[in-house]
């Protein structure tokens, strides 16, 4: 049994890239599925193909935080360097695949780019005190929340639509839209919190980082607020029926779970994480059941 446990914790990190892949997939379907769309596997194939790959490049530049923030996810990566092959192969057949059958658009090429471009120092910047250096978006405080939060956000619907090539609900749509934005910069923003202490010695520029932890806690409870207001004032105009008012206002009311948590100190962190993480999956799972209204 102990070394059972053992397998599994080593695993973790690995594990957690399959869950983003696995989610990534169900987005795409679920949304596929809730604009009663013919199923595209290809489309659904290829988004989980390219977020693996995305993904696990920045396992890869994401070392020197890791040392301090999670030091087993380090020495995972820094082991087993093929999976550095794999996420090549991965991006290069994805993308490969998508030009032969004539499936590519600019939404995959601006997951590539802002992928690339969060995990490696392309972007230039200019600024008095250094000159003209080289970024990555993910040193950029707030930018790389923002950047994450509108790739899941944009893509699992403009993917499907760009596909269909025919016309929608887009009130329904921007709104579920701007809903997983929301949930995934909740996400994101909080991750910092958590991994706060090893990136200020990292000295990498998150929010809790350069503002402080109490701050981004009443920034994101804040968002939450503004984004149910936001939602229920459109239902009581009537331009959002009720099964969208309750999984959208969800959608806000759900980080309030995971900061309470973690404020009350009598939840571990590994549980709190685990919390945390399950927003994709709970909104693949809203948009199941959208689909059925």
């Amino acid at each position: 049994m102990q070394n059972q446990k053992i397998s599994l914790k080593e695993f973790k990190p690995i594990l957690i890239l399959l869950y983003l892949s696995v989610t990534g997939f169900l987005c795409i379907f679920s949304v596929q599925r809730y604009l009663h769309l013919p199923i595209e596997l290809v489309s659904c194939l290829s988004f989980m193909a390219i977020t693996f790959g995305v993904y696990t490049l920045n396992r890869f530049t994401d070392a020197e935080e890791d040392f301090t923030n999670d030091i087993g996810r380090m020495i995972f990566f820094q082991k087993k360097k093929s999976f550095l092959f794999l996420a090549i192969l991965s991006l290069a057949g994805s993308f490969g695949y998508l030009i032969f059958v004539q499936k590519l658009n600019w939404m995959h090429l601006a997951i590539l780019a802002i992928g690339i471009g969060y995990s490696y120092r392309v972007i230039p910047w200019f600024s008095k005190e250094k000159g003209l250096e080289l970024y990555r978006i993910k040193d950029m405080t707030l930018i790389k929340n923002l950047a994450v939060s509108f790739l899941w956000g944009a893509s699992v619907f403009v993917l499907p639509i760009l596909y269909a090539r025919a016309t929608f609900n887009f009130l329904d749509i921007g709104l579920l839209a701007l809903g997983l934005f929301i949930s995934t910069l909740n996400n994101t923003l909080f991750d910092d919190i958590l991994d706060e202490p090893g990136d200020k010695i990292a000295k990498i520029k998150t929010m809790p980082v350069t503002f402080g932890v109490v701050p981004s806690q009443l920034a994101l409870i804040t968002i939450d607020i503004i984004w149910i207001g936001l939602v229920s004032i459109f239902f009581f105009i009537g331009k959002i029926n009720l099964v969208h008012y309750f999984f959208l206002t969800f959608l806000g009311l759900y980080p309030f779970l995971y900061i309470g948590m973690n404020l009350s100190g009598k939840v571990p962190k590994k549980i709190v994480d685990l919390i945390s993480e399950m927003d994709l999956f709970l909104f693949t799972l809203g948009m199941f059941l959208l689909s059925f209204y």
